[in-house]
């Protein structure tokens, strides 16, 4: 497409500049130039000219070698107008010149300027594609607005071509379906799949893309025990009640390993501890829980980025993470649903800056200070507070809190400080919004890392955690004596207590929890997975099941403060 093709960000130093024109009749040529955006567009010209001319000289020598004719050097005349008027000063910068509405003339060649065209840089299938399983691609834009722009899904299919002499086969493409996510049939299995998307921002379009998937479409495992799950949840809930989903999806780093291989999971196909094997399966159960909040823990941020937040922007949620800190670039993340929900404040701390530099935390800090050990092992991790504002009734909002506790099986020491500041925090948030006079409703979820007998689900429910605890003394090299901590929120699980909520190959135990205030009822929590589902094979991860966690689920009723 003939043409001037702009990029220019403000907020860069650099523009890029993609000229597509035709000489002599020719085919359309392009020049790509990258300058930097107060530069004079004298110059500019000056150098797109050198470089159109570079092109025009080798052809003509070689017209020359093959002609044996004197060929003069070729010259081209070039400028730049804006709504019809000459850029007379050569210094003026070309931010200010290559802009909508300027025309650049190449002899008697008119190409218009267009600054910030809607492009897709990359489009990429899964590597993993299963009859059964939604398939998101990856998009990479700039300029565009995914959910107006254009997408068309295609089956290949070869077929013999009857106009050849000799009997050959030719490539067809079926389309199959439109829109941003395609789920593969039957119809589809042993063969490739291609998605061609047009990128749109307003009544702007850009080029169509094209990517081809790099394997055929394969059959799935077969009916999944989520899937079960899926018919509590088929339809979403009423404006008020909110369905709300906790869930360790188990992160890339901690699944696929040498040791996560042999160690952790050895009972687990290695092909089903593969993230893109996980993903699909992920995607699936999540988007068929019709959740309005959904809070996942162990989100690699790829993942995150590349995966989750396009399927669930899609979908109509918004969605933020927050990573650990450290090497391990995951975290947790909180998505809500637009229709329900609009986000007024992100609170989210990570605990160890907050307690090393907040002084409503100097009582922790001092007990952490006087252990060298603990100190040591208080390890970094962030929790994501949201403060959401009710789409239907604005004069009501909801702290949602997200978070994933120490994990070491001796640190329930660590896991009850960290619980007792992440409950300072959100008491703090809760009493700002009090303050400025609106209804507040309180909902804490995550995994706790913690059984129903430890220091931190106590203190939760119980509003108080004393000295006589175990959590304070189960790991001696950091046993703490006379320590204690009370809050003010009435919290509940609202799940209750169940057998597990994670099972591996050698543990089991409930470690998943949502906690609600008593603004809220629960109309009901949706049912565990049979026993026998679990350990059809053997534990969690498996074929079935893409995290060694199971995901808690309840519909509850946003009732007081509605009245």
């Amino acid at each position: 497409m003939e043409g001037v093709f702009v990029r220019c960000v403000p907020e860069e130093e650099r523009m890029q500049i993609t000229v597509n024109y035709k000489h002599e009749g020719g085919p359309c040529k392009t020049v790509n130039l990258e300058r930097i955006q107060v530069e004079e567009v004298g110059k500019t010209i000056e150098r797109l000219k050198a470089s159109m001319l570079k092109k025009l000289s080798k052809k003509k020598k070689r017209k020359k070698q093959e002609t044996a004719d004197s060929t003069e050097e070729p010259d081209l005349k070039i400028w730049l107008t804006v709504k019809e008027k000459l850029i007379e000063n050569e210094a003026t910068p070309i931010n200010q010149t290559f802009v909508e509405g300027a025309v650049l003339h190449i002899e008697d060649q008119l190409l218009p300027v267009e600054i910030n065209v809607p492009v897709i840089t990359a489009l990429v299938l899964p590597t993993n594609i299963m009859v059964g399983f939604p398939i998101y691609p990856k998009i990479h834009a700039e300029f565009c607005d995914l959910l107006k722009s254009t997408f068309i899904w295609y089956r290949y299919k070869s077929v013999d071509d009857e106009s050849q002499k000799k009997k050959k086969t030719k490539e067809v493409w079926d389309k199959v379906s439109e829109g941003f996510s395609y789920t593969p049939t039957i119809s589809d299995l042993g063969n490739k799949l291609k998605l061609t998307c047009v990128p749109r921002l307003g009544h702007r379009s850009g080029e169509e893309f094209n990517s081809l998937s790099k394997c055929d479409v394969e059959a799935g495992p077969g009916v999944c025990p989520f899937e079960s799950r899926h018919l509590y949840t088929q339809n979403t809930l009423e404006d008020d009640g909110i369905r709300v989903v906790s869930y360790n999806i188990l992160a890339d780093i901690y699944a696929d390993s040498d040791y996560s291989r042999t160690v952790l999971f050895p009972y687990c196909p290695p092909y089903a501890l593969a993230i893109d094997y996980r993903k699909s399966f992920t995607k699936k159960e999540i988007i068929g829980y019709n959740s309005d909040l959904i809070c996942l823990q162990e989100v690699d941020r790829k993942v995150f980025i590349n995966d989750l937040l396009p399927a669930f922007d899609s979908l109509g949620y918004s969605g933020v993470l927050q990573e650990k800190g450290g090497q391990t670039h995951e975290g947790e993340a909180t998505f809500y649903r637009n229709s329900k929900f609009r986000q007024v404040e992100d609170c989210s701390i990570e605990i160890r800056k907050a307690v090393n530099d907040d002084d409503k935390y100097n009582d922790i800090k001092h007990i952490v200070s006087t252990n060298e050990t603990l100190k040591q092992e208080m390890d970094t991790r962030g929790t994501i507070v949201l403060v959401l504002e009710s789409v239907v009734n604005p004069g009501c909002r909801l702290c949602v809190a997200n978070t994933h506790l120490y994990f070491h099986p001796k640190a329930c020491c660590i896991r009850s400080l960290q619980t007792v500041a992440i409950i300072r925090h959100l008491q703090d948030v809760i009493q700002k919004q009090t303050v400025e006079g609106y209804k507040v409703s309180s909902i804490f979820c995550g995994d706790f890392n913690c059984s129903p007998k430890g220091g931190a689900y106590e203190f939760i429910t119980k509003k108080h955690l004393g000295p006589d605890n175990y959590s304070w003394n189960n790991n001696p090299n950091f046993a703490l004596e006379g320590v204690s901590f009370s809050h003010e929120l009435d919290l509940k699980n609202s799940c209750g207590i169940v057998e597990y909520t994670n099972y591996a190959g050698n543990f089991h135990e409930q470690l998943d929890y949502i906690f609600i205030d008593s603004t809220m009822d629960v109309i009901c929590v949706i049912p565990m997975p049979e026993h026998c589902e679990v350990k059809q094979h053997i534990a969690l991860p498996s074929v079935v099941f893409p995290s060694d966690h199971i995901a808690q689920i309840c519909d509850l009723k946003w009732t007081s403060l509605f009245e």
